[in-house]
């Protein structure tokens, strides 16, 4: 088999359902220490992953995909790779007005956070980070 004919079966999973799945050259994910990029015949892994900006590299064009990812996992195992996270948007479909009036939005709540007894810091500070991350990713 030629090297470059070797493919990586990719999926992407939300709680919503299926993503992305197909055959792809490469996956870039945000992990905990930093970038993970997975490659056909890469080693079996299970780590956990961070809100940030997952690239999928297409196998029949070299075009790169970019998503905005959530926190979860990525498995991989006989060149197979699994991603599943709390939520992931294309680039494409990223609405930035919307998360725009997102960031806005948890920076009040975070505003309020000592004034006002039961706001939730960890739930607005996540927020805040996925919508930020969403406008990072969009357009690209």
């Amino acid at each position: 088999m030629e090297e470059n004919s070797v493919k990586l079966k990719c999926e992407i999973v939300t709680p919503e359902g299926l993503l992305v799945s197909g055959e792809v050259a490469m996956v870039v994910v945000p992990g905990e220490m930093g970038e993970l990029g997975i490659l056909p015949r890469h080693a079996p892994i299970v780590s956990k992953t961070v809100i940030g900006e997952a690239r999928i590299k297409h196998f029949d064009d070299g075009h790169w995909e970019h998503l905005a990812a959530g926190n979860g996992y990525v498995k991989m195992q006989f060149d197979r790779l699994l991603l599943l996270v709390d939520t992931a948007e294309k680039a494409v479909d990223i609405d930035t007005v919307r998360a725009q009036a997102a960031v806005e939005r948890a920076e009040r709540w975070l505003a309020k956070s000592h004034e006002v007894v039961g706001v939730d810091v960890h739930r607005a500070e996540q927020s805040r980070r996925r919508a930020l991350n969403r406008l990072k990713v969009a357009g690209r």
